[in-house]
């Protein structure tokens, strides 16, 4: 199981609020925010799941790159024999767009290194908690997350071939076992820890930097 130094309640609630943040910072932000994931990866030893991460994203990254570059308005990049250029304002653009994208895969193969699926668990359990007296039900949410993961993980070999000769008619895989090694589940167990002074120094900081963002 991973250990992790940080309460999940603090990693989730830090992604959500960097995915605020980076739409606020420029440049500069986004490098020193990159810079810091980056050894925080490195220290988690986190890197090969970026890396996965960003061979799943890489179409989406090149489609925004693309999409800004011909679809903003600006100075024509010169040299170019077509009829349509991209701008030196849209490769801008969508780089700042693409280098945000980027950190924010970063962020969240920092959460994933850093925390097992019963403490991501756990922590989405505790910050529902406050909107159950709004009808949400934080343990059938938890619980269904939990298995959506635990089935997508014991998934077997040739399961998106097996769907396409059946149609992608789901109904005639259910009654199949996902993984004869790996039965369900009886029990699922929540840890739920306490937090500690470094989550709460680690959220207290995000004050100063939506004040510099401002």
């Amino acid at each position: 199981m991973k250990q992790s130094s940080l309460h999940p309640i603090s990693r989730i609630i830090s992604l959500i609020l960097l995915a605020i943040a980076l739409q606020m910072a420029k440049w500069r932000g986004l490098e020193l925010c990159f810079a810091l994931l980056l050894f925080a990866l490195w220290q988690q030893r986190g890197g090969a799941e970026l890396l996965k991460l960003l061979r799943r994203a890489r179409w989406l990254l090149l489609s925004i790159l693309l999409i800004y570059a011909f679809a903003t308005p600006g100075e024509y990049v010169p040299g170019i024999p077509i009829a349509v250029a991209p701008t030196y304002e849209g490769l801008g653009s969508g780089a700042l767009q693409a280098m945000r994208l980027i950190t924010m895969l970063a962020a969240l193969a920092w959460l994933l290194a850093g925390c097992s699926r019963e403490q991501l668990m756990s922590g989405i359990y505790i910050l529902l908690m406050p909107f159950k007296p709004l009808g949400a039900n934080p343990e059938r949410f938890a619980v269904r997350l939990w298995l959506t993961l635990y089935y997508v993980e014991s998934a077997p070999a040739g399961l998106i071939a097996r769907l396409r000769e059946r149609g992608w008619k789901l109904q005639q895989l259910i009654d199949e076992p996902l993984h004869e090694a790996s039965p369900n589940p009886n029990n699922i167990t929540l840890m739920l820890e306490p937090l500690r002074w470094h989550d709460v120094a680690l959220l207290v900081l995000w004050v100063p930097v939506f004040w510099v963002l401002r």
